[in-house]
Protein backbone atom coordinates (compact mmCIF):
# COMPACT_ATOMS: atom_id res chain seq x y z
CA UNK A 1 0.00 0.00 0.00
CA UNK A 2 1.11 3.37 -0.71
CA UNK A 3 2.05 5.96 0.90
CA UNK A 4 -0.97 8.37 -0.66
CA UNK A 5 -3.23 5.44 0.14
CA UNK A 6 -2.51 5.43 3.85
CA UNK A 7 -3.39 9.03 4.03
CA UNK A 8 -6.43 8.83 1.92
CA UNK A 9 -7.74 5.86 4.26
CA UNK A 10 -7.72 8.21 7.00
CA UNK A 11 -10.92 9.67 5.14
CA UNK A 12 -13.88 8.15 5.66
CA UNK A 13 -15.50 7.37 1.55
CA UNK A 14 -11.88 7.64 0.33
CA UNK A 15 -10.18 5.57 2.41
CA UNK A 16 -12.69 2.70 1.33
CA UNK A 17 -12.07 3.25 -2.17
CA UNK A 18 -8.26 3.45 -1.84
CA UNK A 19 -8.23 0.14 -0.09
CA UNK A 20 -11.01 -1.16 -2.83
CA UNK A 21 -9.03 -0.31 -5.50
CA UNK A 22 -11.59 1.52 -7.36
CA UNK A 23 -11.33 1.65 -10.93
CA UNK A 24 -12.54 4.20 -13.40
CA UNK A 25 -14.88 2.14 -15.54
CA UNK A 26 -16.89 1.05 -12.13
CA UNK A 27 -16.81 5.17 -11.05
CA UNK A 28 -18.66 5.57 -14.03
CA UNK A 29 -21.80 3.71 -12.96
CA UNK A 30 -23.99 6.30 -11.88
CA UNK A 31 -25.74 4.71 -8.56
CA UNK A 32 -22.29 4.11 -7.18
CA UNK A 33 -20.89 8.00 -7.61
CA UNK A 34 -24.12 9.24 -6.68
CA UNK A 35 -24.15 7.08 -3.39
CA UNK A 36 -20.73 7.29 -2.70
CA UNK A 37 -20.92 11.35 -3.29
CA UNK A 38 -23.77 11.34 -0.25
CA UNK A 39 -21.51 8.92 2.47
CA UNK A 40 -18.91 11.53 1.37
CA UNK A 41 -21.25 14.29 2.36
CA UNK A 42 -22.06 12.37 5.74
CA UNK A 43 -26.14 12.20 4.41
CA UNK A 44 -25.58 8.15 5.35
CA UNK A 45 -29.29 7.62 5.09
CA UNK A 46 -29.34 8.81 1.44
CA UNK A 47 -26.81 7.11 0.19
CA UNK A 48 -28.44 3.96 1.44
CA UNK A 49 -31.66 5.17 -0.32
CA UNK A 50 -29.60 5.01 -4.00
CA UNK A 51 -27.37 1.59 -3.10
CA UNK A 52 -29.37 -0.54 -1.92
CA UNK A 53 -31.94 -0.45 -4.51
CA UNK A 54 -28.89 -1.07 -7.10
CA UNK A 55 -27.09 -3.89 -5.22
CA UNK A 56 -30.14 -5.73 -4.78
CA UNK A 57 -30.85 -5.87 -8.16
CA UNK A 58 -27.16 -7.33 -8.71
CA UNK A 59 -27.68 -10.41 -6.72
CA UNK A 60 -24.93 -12.67 -6.57
CA UNK A 61 -22.57 -10.42 -8.27
CA UNK A 62 -22.36 -6.97 -6.23
CA UNK A 63 -18.83 -6.08 -6.46
CA UNK A 64 -17.24 -5.58 -3.38
CA UNK A 65 -16.36 -1.63 -3.60
CA UNK A 66 -20.17 -0.93 -3.83
CA UNK A 67 -21.22 -3.63 -0.73
CA UNK A 68 -18.90 -1.60 1.27
CA UNK A 69 -19.67 1.71 1.29
CA UNK A 70 -23.20 0.72 1.38
CA UNK A 71 -22.19 -1.29 4.49
CA UNK A 72 -19.99 1.37 6.32
CA UNK A 73 -23.44 3.68 5.27
CA UNK A 74 -26.17 1.53 7.72
CA UNK A 75 -22.96 1.19 9.86
CA UNK A 76 -22.44 5.12 10.84
CA UNK A 77 -26.71 5.32 10.39
CA UNK A 78 -27.22 2.47 12.94
CA UNK A 79 -24.19 4.49 15.57
CA UNK A 80 -26.36 7.73 14.44
CA UNK A 81 -29.66 6.78 15.76
CA UNK A 82 -28.53 5.15 18.74
CA UNK A 83 -27.10 8.38 19.76
CA UNK A 84 -30.18 10.31 19.11
CA UNK A 85 -32.30 7.16 21.16
CA UNK A 86 -29.99 8.05 23.84
CA UNK A 87 -30.71 11.74 23.67
CA UNK A 88 -34.12 11.28 22.75
CA UNK A 89 -34.96 9.19 25.78
CA UNK A 90 -33.39 11.66 28.38
CA UNK A 91 -35.48 14.76 26.65
CA UNK A 92 -38.72 13.04 26.94
CA UNK A 93 -38.48 11.81 30.40
CA UNK A 94 -37.94 15.59 30.88
CA UNK A 95 -40.78 16.75 29.15
CA UNK A 96 -43.46 13.66 29.63
CA UNK A 97 -43.07 14.45 33.14
CA UNK A 98 -44.09 17.91 32.76
CA UNK A 99 -46.86 17.30 30.52
CA UNK A 100 -48.09 14.76 33.30
CA UNK A 101 -47.80 17.14 35.85
CA UNK A 102 -50.38 19.83 34.32
CA UNK A 103 -53.37 19.20 35.83
CA UNK A 104 -57.06 20.32 35.21
CA UNK A 105 -58.45 20.73 31.94
CA UNK A 106 -55.98 21.70 29.76
CA UNK A 107 -53.87 18.41 30.70
CA UNK A 108 -53.07 15.75 28.88
CA UNK A 109 -55.11 12.39 29.20
CA UNK A 110 -51.64 10.00 26.78
CA UNK A 111 -49.04 11.45 28.97
CA UNK A 112 -48.88 9.06 31.76
CA UNK A 113 -48.68 6.21 28.86
CA UNK A 114 -46.07 7.90 26.95
CA UNK A 115 -43.83 8.87 30.29
CA UNK A 116 -44.57 4.93 31.63
CA UNK A 117 -43.28 3.60 28.30
CA UNK A 118 -40.12 6.11 28.30
CA UNK A 119 -39.31 5.31 31.98
CA UNK A 120 -39.59 1.69 31.58
CA UNK A 121 -37.24 2.25 28.28
CA UNK A 122 -35.18 3.98 31.25
CA UNK A 123 -34.74 0.63 33.08
CA UNK A 124 -37.28 2.25 35.69
CA UNK A 125 -39.84 -0.77 35.30
CA UNK A 126 -41.17 0.09 38.60
CA UNK A 127 -42.13 3.81 38.31
CA UNK A 128 -42.76 2.90 35.14
CA UNK A 129 -45.57 0.63 36.32
CA UNK A 130 -47.38 3.63 38.28
CA UNK A 131 -47.56 5.49 35.61
CA UNK A 132 -48.96 2.71 33.24
CA UNK A 133 -51.47 1.65 36.45
CA UNK A 134 -52.64 4.93 36.69
CA UNK A 135 -53.64 5.30 32.55
CA UNK A 136 -55.05 2.28 32.34
CA UNK A 137 -57.60 3.13 34.86
CA UNK A 138 -58.36 5.93 33.19
CA UNK A 139 -58.08 4.63 29.79
CA UNK A 140 -61.50 3.66 27.89
CA UNK A 141 -61.91 0.42 28.13
CA UNK A 142 -61.73 -1.62 24.80
CA UNK A 143 -59.21 0.98 23.23
CA UNK A 144 -56.24 0.16 21.72
CA UNK A 145 -54.44 2.71 24.28
CA UNK A 146 -55.70 0.53 26.68
CA UNK A 147 -54.63 -2.68 25.54
CA UNK A 148 -51.25 -0.84 24.77
CA UNK A 149 -50.98 0.18 28.36
CA UNK A 150 -51.52 -3.32 29.74
CA UNK A 151 -49.02 -4.59 27.16
CA UNK A 152 -46.39 -2.33 28.81
CA UNK A 153 -47.58 -2.78 32.04
CA UNK A 154 -46.46 -6.89 31.46
CA UNK A 155 -43.65 -6.11 30.72
CA UNK A 156 -42.78 -3.99 33.77
CA UNK A 157 -43.78 -6.81 35.50
CA UNK A 158 -41.63 -9.37 33.68
CA UNK A 159 -38.71 -7.06 34.01
CA UNK A 160 -39.10 -7.27 38.07
CA UNK A 161 -39.22 -11.01 38.03
CA UNK A 162 -42.59 -11.23 37.29
CA UNK A 163 -43.31 -13.56 34.69
CA UNK A 164 -46.14 -15.48 35.35
CA UNK A 165 -48.14 -12.13 36.04
CA UNK A 166 -46.75 -10.98 32.65
CA UNK A 167 -47.96 -13.49 30.90
CA UNK A 168 -51.21 -13.16 32.97
CA UNK A 169 -51.55 -10.06 32.05
CA UNK A 170 -50.68 -10.48 28.12
CA UNK A 171 -52.77 -13.71 27.64
CA UNK A 172 -56.24 -11.38 28.30
CA UNK A 173 -55.33 -8.37 25.95
CA UNK A 174 -57.37 -8.41 22.61
CA UNK A 175 -55.07 -8.31 19.74
CA UNK A 176 -57.58 -7.87 17.19
CA UNK A 177 -56.57 -4.59 16.55
CA UNK A 178 -53.03 -4.72 14.14
CA UNK A 179 -51.46 -1.93 15.90
CA UNK A 180 -51.81 -4.04 19.38
CA UNK A 181 -50.66 -7.19 18.24
CA UNK A 182 -47.58 -5.81 16.78
CA UNK A 183 -46.83 -4.03 20.42
CA UNK A 184 -47.72 -7.42 21.93
CA UNK A 185 -45.20 -8.91 19.74
CA UNK A 186 -42.44 -6.91 20.19
CA UNK A 187 -43.46 -7.38 23.70
CA UNK A 188 -43.65 -11.43 23.58
CA UNK A 189 -39.80 -11.01 21.67
CA UNK A 190 -38.88 -8.70 24.55
CA UNK A 191 -39.66 -11.52 27.27
CA UNK A 192 -38.12 -13.87 25.15
CA UNK A 193 -40.78 -16.23 24.44
CA UNK A 194 -40.96 -16.98 21.28
CA UNK A 195 -39.50 -15.27 18.08
CA UNK A 196 -41.53 -17.18 15.35
CA UNK A 197 -44.73 -16.48 17.24
CA UNK A 198 -43.93 -12.62 17.15
CA UNK A 199 -43.33 -13.19 13.50
CA UNK A 200 -46.36 -14.45 12.81
CA UNK A 201 -48.20 -12.08 14.74
CA UNK A 202 -46.28 -8.84 13.19
CA UNK A 203 -46.97 -10.31 9.61
CA UNK A 204 -50.53 -11.31 10.23
CA UNK A 205 -51.01 -7.27 11.05
CA UNK A 206 -49.65 -6.34 7.83
CA UNK A 207 -51.55 -8.93 5.96
CA UNK A 208 -54.73 -7.30 7.88
CA UNK A 209 -53.69 -3.74 6.81
CA UNK A 210 -52.68 -4.68 3.52
CA UNK A 211 -56.15 -5.81 3.04
CA UNK A 212 -58.08 -2.97 4.23
CA UNK A 213 -55.67 -0.63 2.06
CA UNK A 214 -53.99 1.26 5.19
CA UNK A 215 -50.16 1.65 6.13
CA UNK A 216 -48.96 0.64 9.32
CA UNK A 217 -49.06 3.67 12.12
CA UNK A 218 -45.83 4.72 13.41
CA UNK A 219 -46.50 2.55 16.66
CA UNK A 220 -46.87 -0.40 14.41
CA UNK A 221 -44.01 0.22 12.57
CA UNK A 222 -41.40 0.79 15.14
CA UNK A 223 -42.44 -2.39 16.21
CA UNK A 224 -42.49 -4.69 13.09
CA UNK A 225 -39.19 -3.19 12.95
CA UNK A 226 -37.69 -3.74 15.72
CA UNK A 227 -39.15 -7.66 15.53
CA UNK A 228 -37.19 -7.84 11.81
CA UNK A 229 -34.21 -6.29 12.98
CA UNK A 230 -33.99 -8.93 15.90
CA UNK A 231 -34.76 -12.09 13.89
CA UNK A 232 -32.85 -11.35 11.32
CA UNK A 233 -35.44 -10.56 8.51
CA UNK A 234 -33.42 -7.12 7.66
CA UNK A 235 -34.44 -6.59 4.38
CA UNK A 236 -38.20 -6.94 5.09
CA UNK A 237 -37.85 -4.09 7.31
CA UNK A 238 -35.79 -2.03 4.99
CA UNK A 239 -38.51 -2.51 2.68
CA UNK A 240 -41.26 -0.96 5.40
CA UNK A 241 -39.72 1.98 5.99
CA UNK A 242 -39.20 3.21 1.67
CA UNK A 243 -42.54 3.91 2.48
CA UNK A 244 -42.64 5.71 5.65
CA UNK A 245 -42.00 9.25 6.84
CA UNK A 246 -39.85 8.65 9.83
CA UNK A 247 -40.67 12.49 11.15
CA UNK A 248 -44.26 11.53 11.31
CA UNK A 249 -45.63 11.17 14.81
CA UNK A 250 -48.01 8.52 16.59
CA UNK A 251 -50.92 10.35 18.49
CA UNK A 252 -52.36 13.64 18.39
CA UNK A 253 -54.27 15.30 21.29
CA UNK A 254 -56.30 18.40 21.22
CA UNK A 255 -56.15 20.32 24.39
CA UNK A 256 -57.82 23.43 22.89
CA UNK A 257 -58.05 25.80 20.55
CA UNK A 258 -54.13 26.57 20.39
CA UNK A 259 -52.90 23.73 22.32
CA UNK A 260 -52.07 20.78 20.83
CA UNK A 261 -49.34 17.93 21.64
CA UNK A 262 -47.52 14.69 19.05
CA UNK A 263 -46.57 12.07 21.05
CA UNK A 264 -43.91 9.98 19.25
CA UNK A 265 -42.81 6.59 19.64
CA UNK A 266 -39.13 6.58 21.50
CA UNK A 267 -38.51 2.86 20.26
CA UNK A 268 -38.71 3.63 16.85
CA UNK A 269 -34.98 4.87 17.18
CA UNK A 270 -33.93 2.19 18.61
CA UNK A 271 -35.47 -0.06 16.40
CA UNK A 272 -33.80 1.51 13.17
CA UNK A 273 -30.41 1.65 14.91
CA UNK A 274 -30.53 -2.33 15.56
CA UNK A 275 -31.85 -2.94 11.79
CA UNK A 276 -29.25 -0.43 10.42
CA UNK A 277 -26.66 -2.55 12.51
CA UNK A 278 -28.41 -5.89 11.12
CA UNK A 279 -27.96 -4.19 7.53
CA UNK A 280 -24.65 -3.01 7.81
CA UNK A 281 -23.38 -6.68 8.85
CA UNK A 282 -24.54 -8.04 5.90
CA UNK A 283 -23.20 -5.66 3.34
CA UNK A 284 -19.89 -5.31 4.89
CA UNK A 285 -19.79 -9.64 4.91
CA UNK A 286 -21.01 -9.42 1.21
CA UNK A 287 -17.57 -6.80 0.91
CA UNK A 288 -15.17 -9.19 3.09
CA UNK A 289 -15.85 -11.62 0.43
CA UNK A 290 -14.12 -9.43 -2.20
CA UNK A 291 -10.14 -9.58 -1.43
CA UNK A 292 -10.11 -6.24 -3.05
CA UNK A 293 -12.16 -4.70 -0.02
CA UNK A 294 -11.83 -7.70 2.84
CA UNK A 295 -9.41 -4.90 4.61
CA UNK A 296 -11.76 -1.76 4.88
CA UNK A 297 -14.76 -4.14 5.62
CA UNK A 298 -13.14 -6.00 7.73
CA UNK A 299 -12.13 -3.33 10.03
CA UNK A 300 -15.86 -1.57 9.83
CA UNK A 301 -17.34 -5.35 11.05
CA UNK A 302 -15.91 -4.83 14.02
CA UNK A 303 -17.16 -1.37 14.49
CA UNK A 304 -20.50 -3.02 13.63
CA UNK A 305 -20.23 -5.99 15.82
CA UNK A 306 -19.73 -3.81 18.84
CA UNK A 307 -22.64 -1.92 18.21
CA UNK A 308 -25.89 -2.92 20.60
CA UNK A 309 -28.34 -5.76 19.54
CA UNK A 310 -25.97 -7.26 16.77
CA UNK A 311 -25.14 -10.38 18.77
CA UNK A 312 -21.61 -10.18 18.79
CA UNK A 313 -18.24 -10.71 16.57
CA UNK A 314 -18.97 -13.90 14.83
CA UNK A 315 -15.94 -16.60 13.87
CA UNK A 316 -16.13 -15.48 10.23
CA UNK A 317 -15.55 -12.00 11.35
CA UNK A 318 -13.01 -12.79 13.18
CA UNK A 319 -11.11 -14.27 10.76
CA UNK A 320 -11.76 -11.78 8.51
CA UNK A 321 -10.31 -9.02 10.91
CA UNK A 322 -7.24 -11.87 11.56
CA UNK A 323 -6.54 -12.10 7.81
CA UNK A 324 -6.36 -8.12 6.84
CA UNK A 325 -3.07 -8.25 6.34
CA UNK A 326 -2.72 -4.53 4.35
CA UNK A 327 -4.73 -3.11 6.69
CA UNK A 328 -2.13 -0.03 8.43
CA UNK A 329 -0.89 -0.29 11.20
CA UNK A 330 -3.38 2.68 13.08
CA UNK A 331 -5.92 0.70 11.94
CA UNK A 332 -5.03 -2.59 13.08
CA UNK A 333 -4.13 -0.88 16.55
CA UNK A 334 -7.58 0.01 16.61
CA UNK A 335 -9.04 -2.90 16.20
CA UNK A 336 -6.75 -4.38 18.50
CA UNK A 337 -8.68 -1.57 20.95
CA UNK A 338 -12.24 -2.68 20.44
CA UNK A 339 -11.10 -6.25 20.90
CA UNK A 340 -9.61 -5.55 24.15
CA UNK A 341 -13.39 -3.83 25.19
CA UNK A 342 -14.83 -7.69 24.11
CA UNK A 343 -12.37 -9.08 26.30
CA UNK A 344 -13.23 -6.76 29.27
CA UNK A 345 -16.91 -7.25 28.65
CA UNK A 346 -15.90 -11.29 29.46
CA UNK A 347 -14.44 -10.79 32.41
CA UNK A 348 -10.77 -10.03 31.35
CA UNK A 349 -10.69 -6.98 32.62
CA UNK A 350 -7.15 -6.66 33.66
CA UNK A 351 -5.80 -7.76 30.32
CA UNK A 352 -8.07 -5.15 28.71
CA UNK A 353 -7.02 -2.31 30.96
CA UNK A 354 -3.42 -3.30 30.40
CA UNK A 355 -3.82 -3.51 26.44
CA UNK A 356 -5.66 0.45 26.72
CA UNK A 357 -2.68 1.56 29.11
CA UNK A 358 0.20 0.63 26.15
CA UNK A 359 -1.90 1.96 23.66
CA UNK A 360 -2.55 5.20 25.65
CA UNK A 361 1.29 5.78 26.04
CA UNK A 362 2.53 4.48 22.57
CA UNK A 363 4.64 7.21 21.00
CA UNK A 364 4.42 9.25 18.62
CA UNK A 365 0.98 10.03 20.36
CA UNK A 366 -1.82 9.19 17.66
CA UNK A 367 -5.19 11.31 18.90
CA UNK A 368 -7.22 8.97 16.92
CA UNK A 369 -6.03 5.71 18.74
CA UNK A 370 -6.32 7.72 22.03
CA UNK A 371 -10.15 8.76 20.36
CA UNK A 372 -10.87 5.04 20.04
CA UNK A 373 -9.38 4.33 23.29
CA UNK A 374 -12.27 6.19 24.92
CA UNK A 375 -14.90 5.09 23.44
CA UNK A 376 -14.14 1.71 23.73
CA UNK A 377 -13.69 2.60 27.64
CA UNK A 378 -17.30 3.94 27.75
CA UNK A 379 -18.44 1.60 25.96
CA UNK A 380 -18.05 -1.20 28.60
CA UNK A 381 -18.35 1.44 31.40
CA UNK A 382 -14.48 1.35 32.02
CA UNK A 383 -13.10 3.67 34.13
CA UNK A 384 -10.29 4.39 32.85
CA UNK A 385 -9.76 7.82 34.25
CA UNK A 386 -5.52 7.92 33.81
CA UNK A 387 -6.39 7.21 30.18
CA UNK A 388 -9.13 10.43 30.46
CA UNK A 389 -5.94 12.64 32.00
CA UNK A 390 -3.33 12.01 29.44
CA UNK A 391 -6.05 12.24 26.27
CA UNK A 392 -6.77 15.81 27.75
CA UNK A 393 -3.55 16.58 28.05
CA UNK A 394 -2.72 15.86 24.56
CA UNK A 395 -6.59 16.97 23.03
CA UNK A 396 -5.24 20.59 24.39
CA UNK A 397 -1.93 20.61 23.01
CA UNK A 398 -2.88 19.64 19.96
CA UNK A 399 -4.82 21.81 17.01
CA UNK A 400 -6.55 20.98 13.74
CA UNK A 401 -8.75 18.14 11.97
CA UNK A 402 -6.18 16.08 13.70
CA UNK A 403 -7.56 16.67 17.13
CA UNK A 404 -11.17 16.57 16.49
CA UNK A 405 -12.45 12.90 17.32
CA UNK A 406 -10.56 13.30 19.98
CA UNK A 407 -12.40 15.88 21.59
CA UNK A 408 -15.19 13.90 20.35
CA UNK A 409 -14.39 11.40 22.39
CA UNK A 410 -13.61 13.07 25.74
CA UNK A 411 -16.73 15.27 25.49
CA UNK A 412 -18.68 12.23 24.77
CA UNK A 413 -16.78 11.04 27.90
CA UNK A 414 -18.00 14.11 30.07
CA UNK A 415 -21.25 14.14 28.97
CA UNK A 416 -22.17 10.40 30.18
CA UNK A 417 -21.05 11.72 33.21
CA UNK A 418 -22.99 14.86 33.21
CA UNK A 419 -19.79 17.00 33.63
CA UNK A 420 -21.42 19.34 31.23
CA UNK A 421 -18.87 22.50 31.06
CA UNK A 422 -16.46 19.92 30.43
CA UNK A 423 -18.44 18.15 27.63
CA UNK A 424 -18.85 21.47 26.03
CA UNK A 425 -15.76 22.30 25.88
CA UNK A 426 -14.51 19.22 24.39
CA UNK A 427 -17.82 19.12 22.13
CA UNK A 428 -17.23 22.20 20.70
CA UNK A 429 -13.79 22.18 20.07
CA UNK A 430 -14.04 19.20 17.89
CA UNK A 431 -16.59 20.97 15.37
CA UNK A 432 -15.88 22.48 12.59
CA UNK A 433 -15.87 26.79 13.43
CA UNK A 434 -16.43 27.86 9.92
CA UNK A 435 -19.61 25.00 9.17
CA UNK A 436 -20.28 24.64 12.66
CA UNK A 437 -23.82 22.45 12.33
CA UNK A 438 -23.25 21.04 8.77
CA UNK A 439 -23.35 17.30 8.67
CA UNK A 440 -21.04 17.69 5.43
CA UNK A 441 -18.34 19.23 7.70
CA UNK A 442 -18.59 17.63 11.20
CA UNK A 443 -19.34 13.63 12.27
CA UNK A 444 -23.08 13.84 13.12
CA UNK A 445 -23.08 11.80 15.97
CA UNK A 446 -20.64 14.38 17.37
CA UNK A 447 -23.27 17.06 16.50
CA UNK A 448 -25.92 14.83 18.16
CA UNK A 449 -23.92 14.61 21.82
CA UNK A 450 -23.30 18.65 21.47
CA UNK A 451 -27.04 19.08 20.87
CA UNK A 452 -27.23 17.45 24.05
CA UNK A 453 -25.03 19.12 26.34
CA UNK A 454 -26.64 22.53 24.93
CA UNK A 455 -29.98 20.76 26.22
CA UNK A 456 -28.54 20.11 29.67
CA UNK A 457 -27.46 23.78 30.01
CA UNK A 458 -30.46 25.30 28.81
CA UNK A 459 -29.38 26.56 25.15
CA UNK A 460 -32.19 25.57 23.51
CA UNK A 461 -31.77 27.39 20.53
CA UNK A 462 -27.85 26.02 20.12
CA UNK A 463 -29.66 22.51 20.23
CA UNK A 464 -32.31 23.05 17.47
CA UNK A 465 -30.17 24.41 15.58
CA UNK A 466 -28.18 21.64 15.02
CA UNK A 467 -31.36 19.50 15.25
CA UNK A 468 -32.91 21.50 12.39
CA UNK A 469 -29.54 21.07 9.98
CA UNK A 470 -29.63 17.27 11.09
CA UNK A 471 -33.29 16.49 10.41
CA UNK A 472 -32.70 17.22 6.46
CA UNK A 473 -31.52 13.99 6.40
CA UNK A 474 -32.37 12.47 9.36
CA UNK A 475 -36.20 12.54 9.46
CA UNK A 476 -36.72 10.73 12.91
CA UNK A 477 -34.76 13.65 14.77
CA UNK A 478 -38.04 15.18 14.59
CA UNK A 479 -39.75 13.76 17.76
CA UNK A 480 -36.38 15.18 19.76
CA UNK A 481 -37.26 18.70 18.39
CA UNK A 482 -40.64 18.70 19.38
CA UNK A 483 -40.24 17.49 23.19
CA UNK A 484 -37.35 20.14 22.93
CA UNK A 485 -39.85 22.82 21.73
CA UNK A 486 -42.10 21.67 24.34
CA UNK A 487 -39.75 21.75 27.13
CA UNK A 488 -38.67 25.47 26.30
CA UNK A 489 -42.30 26.67 25.77
CA UNK A 490 -43.41 25.25 29.49
CA UNK A 491 -40.13 26.56 31.16
CA UNK A 492 -40.63 30.29 29.60
CA UNK A 493 -44.50 29.97 30.07
CA UNK A 494 -44.63 31.21 26.41
CA UNK A 495 -45.10 29.86 22.87
CA UNK A 496 -40.99 30.35 22.83
CA UNK A 497 -38.39 31.56 20.06
CA UNK A 498 -37.53 27.91 19.60
CA UNK A 499 -39.58 27.22 16.35
CA UNK A 500 -39.59 23.81 14.60
CA UNK A 501 -39.32 24.33 10.67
Amino acid sequence: MTGTCRRRFRAAAAALLCLAGASAAFCADDPVVRGTKLFEKRRYGEAAGVLRPYLSSAGSGVPGQPALILGAAYLKNAVLHRALYRTSLAVHLDYLEKLSGERGRGGSSLADLYLGEALLAAGKPGEAKTRLTKFRAKAGKGTAEEAIASIDLGLCHYRMGEAQKAKGIWTGVDAADPEVKTELAAAYLSAGLGEKASVSMCEEALAALAKSGRKPSMRALKSIVGVYARTGRTEKGLDLLVASDLKAFSRKEILGKDKIIHFYDLALLDALSALYGKASIEWLGKAVADTRTRDAAAYYLEEAYALPGTGGRSPAAADASGAASKMPQSFKDRVAVRKAAERYAAGGKGEAARIWDDFSRKQPADPDLVAEILFACDRVAAGCQDIVGRAAVLAEAGEGKRYRALHFALGRHHLARKEYSKALFHLEAGRDKGNKNKVESNDPELLAALAEAYYRVKKFSEAQEIYFEMSKSVPAVRQIQEALQGIYSREQKSPGDVRIL
